[in-house]
């Protein structure tokens, strides 16, 4: 398949305003995005704050990806003993979920944080994917199999694990096909569940 824009770039601080557009757009009607902010009419300003500050901290504590002309689609990677929500991390991301879900902030917190706790801590050192989104109008055009392989193909080449959560039971058959499998599913909230997904190292790389 062709790819618009078929370039995957290490995002730069001037990317994130436009990626962070794309991830809200992405995850519009995403169910972790709905319970964390349940009103439609304030979910992108909302979900636009949350996103922006996970982007601000991939960057800080791994990779940010970029993809498509005009920065159409992002992934957060990030590398084996780098932790995304150190003190720092949370010390970022605390004050947008106070200012953005008041009251909510503890509630949704907790099942952040049961989902952070479900991680693997098994199978070895691995990659793992924070976030990755297309805007709507550029989907289906190979932009989130290029984000994937990025690291994929190194994870092949290094022998290392790929983890990842997926909030949308219709994302699970492209995980799949990338060779990641449901290992768990958390029921965090009514109608919101989440799977976590482990890709051990390919022998043969994948197809994109």
């Amino acid at each position: 398949m062709a790819c618009m824009g078929s370039e995957v770039r290490h995002a730069l601080r001037a990317d994130l305003d436009e990626l962070a557009a794309s991830l809200v757009d992405a995850f519009a009607t995403d169910p972790v995005m709905a319970f964390m902010y349940p009103d439609p009419s304030t979910r992108p300003e909302g979900s636009g704050a949350f996103l922006r500050v996970m982007l601000e901290i991939g960057l800080n504590h791994g990779h940010v990806y970029a993809a498509g002309p005009k920065n159409e689609a992002a992934a957060i990677w990030v590398p084996p003993d780098v932790h995304l929500f150190d003190d720092e991390g949370v010390k970022q991301l605390w004050p947008v979920l106070e200012r953005t879900l008041g009251d909510r902030a503890e509630l949704v917190t907790n099942a952040l944080t049961q989902v952070a706790a479900a991680q693997p801590q098994d199978r070895g050192p691995y990659f793992y994917l924070g976030e990755i989104g297309t805007r709507s109008a550029a989907q289906s055009q190979g932009l989130g199999s290029l984000l994937l392989r990025e690291v994929l193909d190194r994870c092949d080449r290094q022998g290392l694990g790929a983890h990842l959560e997926s909030s949308n039971i219709r994302n699970v058959p492209f995980y799949e096909r990338h060779g990641f499998e449901v290992i768990a599913e958390l029921d965090i909230a009514p109608g919101c569940i989440v799977r976590p997904m482990w890709r051990d190292p390919q022998g043969e790389l994948l197809g994109a």
